[in-house]
């Protein structure tokens, strides 16, 4: 789940802190037949023949092909169709009893290397087919796109009028570049028309129930899919928890709370706790105060530094020193990548206050390569979740057609700026981006979707760290009350974004026995987190937890997955 330059918090409910006009005007809505229900298939795409091909390396054992979709589920004889990505990988030995389906979240996140993944979970490997899929809109299936369209250059912080028109004005530009570069696709992008490509899948593949694993945006896909086809549906794990009975106005709105508590509950004191090595402060709020005086520096007296023998720009602001926190809040093995940058920054603006830019490009010049390609890698570096506006034009477009088409925002600048205003000073990381949304400016498509309630379906598993930066722990908490069979696994002392695969080996076996065995939990439970490595055992080059248990966090696995085993298809 990625943030949407939109939010962050504190100790207290984002409800507690918002006021949101109840007779505001919801989003216009354009006309389009789209699917708010389940559509029988035709024949035509039943009949097709998926061609699988090798993809990615032998060990990866994984086979990819494309299959036919409709535009438009509703309307599946109106030509135009799409073409979906999909991969799988069979148990080595035997046939597969069963079939589970993963979804990296987002929503828009390219999802090919959810088969290898999850095939590299050993339990699953034995007797599941996995399965992973590009969604509609992005990665290898037909794409979306929003090229062109305007970045937020600004500060959110900066209250002046003719900056928020600014911000304003290019949120609102946002849907006419994807309108222009989407070939009238972009109506068509949603979760409804989504699970219906799902269900397709899961009908050429010959299995009567899926299983699932979703992180993040795919908690909402995974419950949609549970409402359109409770039918098929066998043993769903939902992992950092959208807040799916809602709308995704409600899941964003939490995300300021959910990032400020992260970065000062759990960043800030590790930080201070190993101040001798990381020289940033020496109590939790020294560090607090050392980040609002660099992003005050920044903004005076905006660092841009050429790297590699000036082969690369990078400009160092307040929006990039935000950013750059925001994105090492998803897991803790940023922890230690962000403090050594933020010293390093702190100390490359105090050269250029007292030096000048020469004396500034000095410290750039004085690192080794190694170290000038890290700083460089990381100027790139999305989130661990999934990108940023600007770092792959698909999965951002799809991430925009998503949010904004499935349920209704509050149309115009009024409700942005009068969130932004309420939750800015709680919780400044992000909680002044409020504003930076297009949804707010989005002609949607005309579709009302089912609100998921669980109701009539098999026990669903949702895991949950409380201090998750991306999916507010409080989303978990409301869902779970309303989705009826829930039971929902808490990870304490931990604030990583994506459990499941090598966060948690309490969590991991509780996921691992419901999956293959369908035993859940008899009632809610939780598993105590395992801690925040000392600094030492978050350098490069050592094992990222310094428990030999992984080096990557889940999400991160499945993007190189997915990055090893895309491509092969055309």
């Amino acid at each position: 789940m990625k943030y949407l330059t939109l939010a962050v918090g504190l100790g207290i409910s984002a409800a507690a802190v918002l006021v949101v006009p109840g007779s505001g005007a919801t989003a216009s809505m354009q006309t389009a037949t789209v699917v708010d229900k389940p559509h029988q298939v035709a024949n035509k795409y039943l009949k097709q023949r998926p061609d699988w091909i090798l993809c990615g390396e032998p060990e990866f054992r994984t086979y990819c092909a494309k299959i036919t979709v409709p535009r438009d589920w509703a309307n599946q004889y109106a030509g135009n169709d799409l073409q979906i990505a999909v991969s799988k990988v069979a148990p080595a030995k035997g046939k597969p009893s069963r079939v589970v389906f993963g979804n990296p979240g987002g929503p828009g996140g390219a999802g090919l290397g959810m088969a290898p993944y999850l095939a590299s979970q050993a339990p699953l490997a034995k007797d599941h087919l996995t399965i992973g899929f590009d969604p509609r809109g992005t990665g290898g299936s037909t794409n979306v796109s929003c090229d062109g369209s305007p970045g937020y250059t600004m500060d959110a912080r900066d209250r002046d009028p003719a900056n928020q028109a600014l911000i304003t004005d290019a949120s609102a530009m946002v849907k006419q570049y994807c309108d222009r570069q989407s070939r009238g696709l972009l109506p068509y992008i949603t979760t409804a028309q989504t699970v219906q490509d799902m269900d397709l899948i899961r009908q050429l593949l010959g299995f009567d129930k899926i299983d699932y694993v979703g992180y993040s945006g795919g908690t909402w896909l995974g419950a949609y899919y549970q409402t359109y086809f409770p039918d098929h549906v066998g043993r769903f794990v939902l992992d950092s928890n959208t807040d799916f009975t809602g709308t995704w106005f409600d899941t964003f709105v939490s995300q300021p709370q959910a990032f400020e508590r992260r970065f000062r509950e759990d960043f800030a004191p590790w930080a201070a706790k190993y101040d001798d090595q990381l020289r940033l402060g020496s109590s939790p709020g020294a560090v607090i105060r050392t980040y609002e005086h660099l992003r005050r520096a920044l903004k005076e007296r905006p660092a841009v530094e050429e790297f590699l023998d000036a082969a690369v720009q990078v400009t160092y602001d307040q929006n990039a020193l935000d950013m750059m926190i925001s994105n090492d809040m998803y897991t803790k093995l940023d922890f230690y990548s962000l403090a050594i940058d933020m010293a390093f920054i702190r100390d490359l603006s105090a050269a250029q206050a007292k030096g000048g830019p020469q004396a500034a490009q000095r410290q750039v010049d004085g690192l080794s390569p190694a170290r000038q390609q890290q700083l460089v890698q990381r100027a790139n570096r999305a989130p661990v979740g999934l990108r940023t506006f600007g770092a792959v034009d698909s999965e951002d477009a799809t991430f925009n057609a998503i949010t904004c088409n499935d349920t209704a925002w509050p149309q115009g600048p009024e409700t942005g700026a009068q969130l932004a205003a309420r939750l800015g000073p709680h919780f400044p990381l992000i909680g002044w981006t409020m504003t930076e949304n297009p949804c707010f400016y989005w002609n949607r498509p005309n579709l009302t979707m089912p609100t998921p309630t669980g109701k009539g379906l098999p026990t669903t598993l949702m895991v949950q760290s409380v201090h998750d930066p991306a999916t507010n722990y409080g989303l978990a908490v409301s869902a779970h009350s309303r989705y009826a069979g829930s039971r929902l696994l808490t990870v304490t002392n931990e604030g990583d974004h994506g459990v499941y695969g090598g966060v948690n080996r309490c969590a991991d076996r509780i996921v691992n026995t419901f999956l293959t065995t369908g035993k859940a939990p008899a009632k809610d439970a939780s598993c105590a987190g395992e801690g925040i490595p000392a600094p030492d055992k978050l350098m490069p080059g050592l094992d990222g937890a310094g428990t030999g248990y992984g080096k990557e966090t889940p999400l991160r696995r499945i993007a190189g997955f997915t990055k090893a085993v895309s491509g092969y298809l055309h």
